[in-house]
């Protein structure tokens, strides 16, 4: 990719080199509307909050990426987002020896699991705002926007 082409795109923090440094984000992205919320909500928190939520991969953790495990083992915080009561993400983490320190069930939340791939602005904009309150606010300075 030329330097020019990846100017339309946001550049992320490095998740290997300043995870200490970032809240890591592991989500559902499984095939159901809770999944998509999931990783819906992971993105919308990386896009959001460059400087301190990073979305990393889960399925490099599930697999035994060391790269991807020393991301999570070396975070400022883990946050797990599981779609439904499997908690398929916190369940990953917890198998790998991965310590969470905030996480949600959307499926809990209110959203309904149906097996679509189509969700709501609204039903993203609910997760993430709990998590934003319940969690994310202690790390933001007050001059960003919530």
């Amino acid at each position: 990719m030329s330097a020019s082409s990846s100017a339309k795109y946001q550049l992320l923090p490095h998740c290997a080199t300043h995870a200490k440094n970032l809240i890591i984000v592991a989500a559902c992205d499984g095939a159901s509307t809770v999944g998509q919320v999931g990783n819906e909500v992971a993105r919308g928190l990386t896009k959001r909050f460059p400087d301190i939520a990073r979305m990393c991969c889960l399925s490099a953790v599930a697999a035994g990426s060391k790269v991807h495990l020393d991301i999570f083992r070396n975070a400022r915080a883990v946050i797990a987002i599981n779609g439904c009561q499997l908690m398929c993400a916190s369940n990953i983490l917890k198998q790998r020896g991965i310590q969470i320190t905030y996480e949600v069930v959307i499926a809990n939340e209110g959203v309904n699991k149906i097996p679509s791939l189509d969700f709501s602005d609204e039903e993203v904009e609910k997760i993430t705002s709990k998590i934003v309150t319940d969690f994310l606010s202690k790390f933001i300075n007050k001059s960003q926007t919530l």
